[in-house]
């Protein structure tokens, strides 16, 4: 008998936060209004949490990959930047209701067993492993833990489950009897922008299996498809420069920096220690350290506090947004604007055996 997955995104287990401790810190609607998406659909040195799950899954041939999508927390069914043909995404109401579906439609389809993770749990743990664990356990359902607490990571029989077995994201606590997996690889609970900022240095230091997409142009300094670095630029590893973005001349992108797609970081700016997330454009001479930037809002991790910034010439979302395709070989501009963006303001465009990179 197959393997199924599901993924669920957008309903967070209270009882996880709780173990965390985040639930005194900061509520979960705080960290969605900062970057208007879940934070497991946030791109993080080139991929989303989300679809990292995804290819750790169809690395074990799991044959069905279902990704359910909180209606209340999302209008935006999340993108991927490669499309596998066995992920089918839906948009629900009802969370346990849709994952009692998933697990029926799975039995009718021969599919004797399921991995359930809410896509913000992101754990590095040997799957096979887990899936034997739990057959030999004999029990409807196993759930994860770590030296943290629980996990919302499950392994289900699907034809023995039961509905009270499923409403496994809003905070009920451990069936009685049922079997514990303990991990002890890599975890990161996505609750916080902070967690965000700790995936990111976690892939650029390697402390974890997953990595940088792109090619790694010097080591531990990582350009994506169509990213653009000014030859009087430096980046200093390691560090992450992100599909179709832009470092300026004389601009500095330091230590565990991550610069996210269609970005673009102007001239003498220096950027240390932070994410600049998807579509934002950080103005000139500026000095940014230890945040999160994401279009207007910045989010500094020391202080643990957000701003809007209202001056465009600070911090704005990047204007007409370059396409680009799973390859990377395409970028379409759509309006004589960004055409105009096109155009270097040096003599020289950035040639990777030219560039000042430093280790």
């Amino acid at each position: 008998m197959g393997l199924g997955a599901v993924l669920v995104i957008g309903a967070k287990s209270q009882e996880v936060a709780r173990d965390r401790g985040h639930s005194s810190e900061l509520p979960h609607t705080d960290s969605e209004d900062f970057l208007d998406v879940p934070l497991e659909c946030v791109e993080v040195v080139g991929r989303s949490l989300l679809e990292r799950m995804i290819e750790r899954l169809i690395a074990i041939d799991v044959e069905h990959i279902s990704v359910l999508v909180d209606a209340k927390s999302s209008a935006v069914a999340p993108s991927f930047r490669h499309s596998p043909e066995n992920v089918k995404v839906r948009v629900v109401a009802d969370m346990a209701v849709a994952i009692a579906e998933e697990l029926a439609g799975y039995t009718q389809r021969g599919i004797g067993h399921s991995f359930i993770n809410a896509a913000n749990a992101y754990a590095e743990t040997d799957l096979l492993d887990l899936f034997c664990f739990h057959r030999e356990a004999r029990q409807p359902v196993t759930r994860t833990f770590d030296r943290d607490g629980c996990l919302d990571v499950w392994v289900v029989d699907c034809a023995k489950a039961q509905p009270s077995d499923l409403v496994i994201l809003k905070g009920n606590v451990d069936q009685n009897g049922a079997p514990r997996y303990f991990i002890r690889e890599y975890v990161n609970r996505l609750l916080h922008p902070r967690d965000v900022r700790r995936l990111a240095a976690d892939i650029l230091r390697r402390n974890c299996e997953t990595g940088a997409s792109g090619k790694q142009v010097r080591p531990g300094v990582w350009i994506d498809d169509g990213g653009e670095v000014h030859r009087r630029a430096r980046i200093v590893a390691p560090a992450y420069v992100g599909c179709a973005s832009k470092v300026k001349a004389d601009a500095l992108i330091t230590r565990f920096t991550d610069v996210e797609r269609n970005c673009c970081v102007d001239s003498g700016t220096v950027i240390e220690d932070s994410s600049i997330l998807a579509n934002t454009t950080i103005g000139i001479c500026l000095d940014l350290c230890h945040s999160i930037a994401s279009g207007n809002k910045l989010w500094n991790l020391e202080r643990d506090v957000a701003v809007e910034i209202i001056d465009p010439k600070v911090m704005r979302f990047t204007s007409a947004p370059r396409k680009w395709t799973a390859h990377g070989s395409e970028r379409i501009h759509a309006t004589e604007e960004a055409a105009v963006l096109r155009k270097p303001e040096m003599p020289q465009r950035w040639q990777i055996e030219n560039n000042n990179i430093q280790e």
